[in-house]
């Protein structure tokens, strides 16, 4: 892929909506590509985060080990970021990136980034009224469900759960 490739697909990753073309240009330059193969681990829960991936070809899963069994959260695609909260916060990786199939991925440092947030804050802001209104959209969801929640009948009311707790 050219360069003009990575830019059209970063383009694309609703993160980066309205970037201008400059800003998608520095991302896809001070990024870098890797190659991996079905089957390979990109990262393990737990591993320390420094940046996102980009999906350019292939299919990650992401998964979490219970008990002993592997759970798969969700499969990843051509076009998807994974890790988007480590391009802006240090923090442990809360699942396992597996390839499914070959990948190719592109990896965008959290240091370049923050670096191109502080230097173009109009992105900055930007990024912060659309994650605010994720936000909100999401508590409002939450809000939904907790109402929803309450009006279910405890199903215990006589005290007695048949793990014998009381």
């Amino acid at each position: 892929m050219t360069l003009s490739d990575d830019i059209e697909l970063l383009g694309r990753i609703t993160l980066f909506d309205g970037f201008p073309a400059e800003q998608l240009r520095l991302l896809a330059f001070g990024s870098r590509r890797l190659m991996l193969r079905g089957g390979e681990v990109l990262f393990q829960e737990g591993d320390a985060s420094d940046g996102g991936y980009v999906i350019v070809k292939g299919q990650l899963d992401l998964t979490v080990m219970t008990g002993n069994r592997e759970t798969i959260l969700s499969s990843q695609l051509a076009g998807s970021l994974v890790g988007e909260v480590a391009l802006v916060t240090s923090n442990r990786r809360v699942t396992s990136a597996i390839a499914r199939t070959n990948c190719e991925l592109i990896f965008i440092p959290r240091e370049l980034f923050l670096r191109m947030l502080r230097e173009y804050p109009q992105l900055a802001a930007s990024m912060h009224r659309r994650l605010a209104d994720a936000v909100r959209l999401m508590m409002k969801d939450i809000g939904k469900v907790h109402h929803k929640m309450q009006t279910i009948p405890d199903l215990y009311s006589d005290g007695q759960r048949p793990d014998g707790e009381s």
